[in-house]
């Protein structure tokens, strides 16, 4: 374990050793706050007058305001994540550095753990901006603080998820700049192909002059085809969990992502003695 919190300490200290720490935390907290800002003014305006803007009545602030607004403190780290995790590797393989630290008595557990709770200590920082906005929202409005917390906990994993899956492309990469390339187009990749599932029809698509036995193994298909897309999606398994609706599912699906790509980045570095 000390070997482990040797590498942390060493890679998060890299992060503010050069401006990109500086930068990512900056951003974050400048958009965060900016979406911060605008949705809670919109929900104040829409409140006022709610018929006006389409609402029967006031409409709920943990599923008009809260859950969108962390929904999108997640999708930001899927933007600023690269930043994070193309360096962690990449740069290694780039100066010529990661020979040296492959030569160091630790093993691959010790890299790889210590590089990712490096990342995830970046993500804690971006977690503290998070906090304080929750903490303006706790004396604005009644709500209770185990939706707060569950709420902040469905933005560290969604950016667990994207890191990890970013350190996974770093380990494969000479470049920093191809790792960061490669990390926000899978991001992207996983939101898009949610977002389009969710507006997929819920119909067998087969014509209906199809034969009845290859209409049925068509829509088969194509149900596990959208239900798999849909479950892919980081963002949808945010939604409720960030209104305080715990699901085993949700929590699983980050855990079980984050799991998947440090394992991954294992079997890469693992690879190095095939070569050998």
């Amino acid at each position: 374990m000390s070997r482990i919190w040797a590498v942390c300490r060493r890679e998060f200290a890299a992060y503010f050793q050069t401006p990109s720490g500086y930068v990512v935390t900056g951003i974050f907290a400048l958009l965060s706050g900016l979406g911060f800002c605008i949705s809670l003014l919109t929900y104040a305006r829409i409140s006022q007058a709610p018929a006006e803007n389409g609402y029967p009545t006031v409409p709920d602030f943990e599923e008009t305001f809260l859950s969108p607004w962390l929904v999108y403190c997640g999708l930001l780290i899927m933007f600023l994540s690269p930043l994070l995790t193309m360096r962690l590797f990449a740069e290694e393989r780039h100066k010529g550095t990661i020979e040296l630290l492959l030569t160091l008595p630790l093993r691959d557990r010790d890299i790889i753990l210590g590089k990712y709770l490096a990342s995830l200590g970046m993500l804690l920082l971006m977690m503290g901006v998070v906090a304080i906005d929750l903490a303006v929202i706790a004396r604005l409005v009644a709500i209770e603080p185990a939706v707060l917390a569950l709420g902040t906990l469905t933005v560290f994993l969604m950016g667990a998820a994207f890191i990890a899956m970013g350190m996974f492309v770093s380990s494969m990469m000479r470049n920093q700049v191809t790792s960061g390339a490669v990390t926000f187009g899978l991001s992207l990749l996983f939101y898009i192909v949610g977002s389009v599932a969710r507006t997929l029809p819920d119909v067998n698509p087969a014509p209906e002059g199809w034969p009845e036995l290859l209409r049925t193994v068509a829509g088969t298909a194509y149900a596990l085809a959208r239900g798999l897309a849909q479950e892919m999606s980081v963002d949808a398994h945010a939604m409720d969990m960030a209104q305080g609706i715990v699901a085993p599912v949700d929590i699983a699906y980050y855990l079980l992502f984050c799991a998947f790509f440090v394992f991954l980045t294992f079997r890469v570095l693992e690879s190095r003695h095939w070569r050998a």
